[in-house]
């Protein structure tokens, strides 16, 4: 799932980056007393990148609590959610086909990619499984080799019985482009149920916001940019919602760098008219899953998406570099 640290976190007080450093093998936890409240902050390589989170509490102990709980989840939804080794119920589908009892969390993820499978015409499709696998080879298909891997590609072609799913042969699925938000809201979920009002959760580049960092203040958000030369395209300021950002130089399988991680499911390419599409959305998981389909849309569909869904906001980077926002794009 590494494919999206595209946004720089801007903290309370100084600068924190959250995405795009090194990974490391150690926890980082911080805590201190900031205006009146414990400022508790913990970073964790996790969902192959980081994930942070920061959280503001009354209490040293309750706050460091309730961040370890949220980590706990993460940790398990990891396991549950993966689609390498052999041990996930990801995996155990992709390689046998059928899983009997889906787990509740895998059941509730799979509903909202089904829902914005069909309210996107397909541009989001968790089935891509079997294109990636052959690109992964940095070899291009032939025509009618694609036109074969296309024919076991398609999430109506999914076989739900009750608790059970089932794919045919030759079928596979991927979590990569929606596991992260879905894990980011689990997270703040499990926050605010420990009487946390005031966090930030970053998995991997999908951020979701509760709150303020100090009084008067909000959450600042960088939007990256794609040359990584620090000519950020804009900030936002957010209280009480979520941003992802999909591009298409993190993970690439040509050196042209025009065949990447993100898939039309209908023709099996990659979207080319576009360098990255960041989503505003009220959870992570839309946000998510948004920036990837958004960014498989034209810029024109991308537009009229968001202006017939307005709790969603997008702002496309092309190739050139020119920037267009959907009219509800707020940046700080």
């Amino acid at each position: 799932m590494e494919r999206r640290n595209f946004l720089k976190l801007l903290g309370a007080a100084g600068c924190a980056v959250a995405g795009g450093a090194a990974l490391a093998n150690l926890d980082k936890l911080e805590s201190l007393r900031h205006q009146g409240e414990y400022r508790v902050s913990m970073s964790r390589a996790a969902i192959g990148t980081h994930v942070d989170i920061t959280a503001f509490g009354p209490s040293q102990y309750e706050t460091e609590d309730a961040v370890a709980a949220a980590f706990a989840d993460v940790a398990d939804m990891e396991r549950q959610l993966t689609r390498y080794g052999n041990l996930s119920p990801v995996a155990e589908l992709n390689a046998e086909g059928h899983i009997e009892h889906l787990p509740a969390p895998m059941t509730a993820l799979l509903a909202s990619c089904m829902q914005f499978y069909r309210a996107t015409g397909g541009a989001f499709d968790i089935t891509v499984k079997p294109i990636l696998d052959r690109l992964a080879n940095h070899a291009a298909p032939s025509s009618s080799e694609l036109e074969n891997i296309l024919a076991h590609v398609g999430s109506d072609k999914l076989i739900l019985q009750g608790q059970s799913l089932s794919i045919p042969e030759g079928m596979g699925i991927t979590f990569d482009g929606c596991a992260p938000g879905f894990i980011a809201d689990r997270a703040a979920d499990i926050l605010a149920h420990h009487g946390i009002q005031n966090f930030l959760v970053n998995a991997g580049g999908e951020i979701r916001t509760s709150g303020r960092p100090e009084e008067g203040k909000a959450w600042r958000i960088a939007i990256q940019d794609p040359q990584k030369r620090g000519n950020y395209p804009g900030y936002l300021a957010m209280h009480q919602n979520a941003v992802s950002t999909s591009g298409n130089y993190e993970i690439f399988f040509s050196e042209d760098r025009l065949s990447h991680h993100i898939i039309d499911a209908h023709t099996g390419n990659s979207p080319k008219h576009a360098t990255s599409v960041t989503v505003t959305a009220p959870t992570a998981l839309e946000a998510d899953i948004l920036s990837t389909a958004l960014f498989v849309m034209s810029p024109a569909e991308a537009l009229a998406f968001t202006a017939a869904h307005p709790q969603y906001a997008c702002l496309i980077i092309a190739n050139d570099g020119s920037i267009t926002a959907s009219p509800n794009f707020e940046l700080a």
